[in-house]
């Protein structure tokens, strides 16, 4: 990342409020072990951040931190209302301010039914982010599909994107990649170091396991230098000290001693005590306020 490109991140990154990370679902666990990791650390920020991302299977959701957050958006929402059998029976949808009540009104077409309140339901998106790291995407057309039509891209809407290869700047701003690493974790945690963000034991664990995962356990024809370059740097945040790095060291169970038999004489009288071991278990419009709101006769 050049120093503009840096620079123009980190201040979107200062003064977003409202952080969408988006993981494609045709990206492999890799990607949505850095996609969490971002989500962690932007959540250690203060922010509003949220995480869009293909629901992970049993086995994955064990060796990730964050998985119980993804699709679950944080912050301001937009309340929207839907009419079922809209395109036969309404018209048009007009609105007023009466004091401080907000009225919709739904109008039917000429000699159509009327809307009636069984048809009416609500509904709640997440308000529209001001920032955008999408990771493992390669067409900007694979990403708006994966965001709802009240976050469509448009240019305030500040995008990162995260790859291996070089995407170019064909729906993003700002565009890290390296084609020298393994995987996307290891081009996810360059960007850590570039901008500092905010790492942990759970953040780095994350990204360290999707590093293995991608090079299957750093195996030599598929790591590279840049693997365990990056993977020492995250032991030193204490990706080794995460729980899900030692998962059996809260319950592992002693070797019983093995004590060679001793020869002595029998003593009468003592009773020998037993023990046993232990048993461990198209878009509406926007409502501002009542001072931009015009009012109808």
């Amino acid at each position: 990342m050049d120093q503009d490109s840096k620079q123009k991140t980190l201040d979107n990154l200062t003064k977003a409020q409202t952080i969408l990370v988006a993981v494609s679902k045709n990206a492999p666990f890799d990607a949505l072990a850095s996609g969490l990791a971002l989500y962690l650390s932007c959540v250690k920020l203060g922010k509003n951040a949220s995480i869009l991302a293909k629901s992970p299977s049993v086995g994955e959701a064990q060796r990730l931190y964050g998985v119980d957050k993804i699709g679950r958006f944080e912050g301001n929402k937009n309340l929207i209302v839907v009419v079922n059998d809209a395109v036969d029976n309404v018209d048009k949808v007009t609105y007023s301010l009466e004091d401080t009540k907000l009225k919709i009104v739904v109008h039917p077409f000429p000699g159509a039914k009327n809307v009636t309140p069984d048809q009416i339901s609500f509904e709640e998106t997440p308000s529209k982010p001001n920032l955008i790291f999408s990771v493992g995407y390669r067409t900007p057309e694979e990403l708006k599909q994966d965001i709802v039509h009240e976050q469509n891209l448009d240019p305030n809407i500040w995008v990162v994107n995260i790859n291996k290869e070089d995407m170019g700047g064909i729906f993003a701003q700002v565009n890290i990649f390296n084609q020298e690493a393994a995987s996307v974790s290891e081009v996810t945690a360059q960007l850590f170091q570039e901008l500092a963000l905010p790492l942990d034991e759970d953040i780095s664990y994350n990204l360290y396991i999707g590093i293995a995962s991608a090079t299957e356990n750093f195996a030599p024809a598929l790591a590279s230098p840049l693997s365990f370059e990056t993977a020492a740097w995250l032991l030193k945040f204490g990706a080794g000290r995460a729980g899900f790095a030692n998962p059996g060291s809260s319950h592992r169970e002693m070797p019983e001693p093995d004590f060679a038999p001793i020869d002595q004489p029998a003593i009468e009288n003592v009773e020998r005590k037993k023990t046993s071991p232990e048993t461990w278990l198209k878009p509406p419009r926007i409502y501002k306020g009542s001072k931009s709101f015009d009012r109808e006769n």
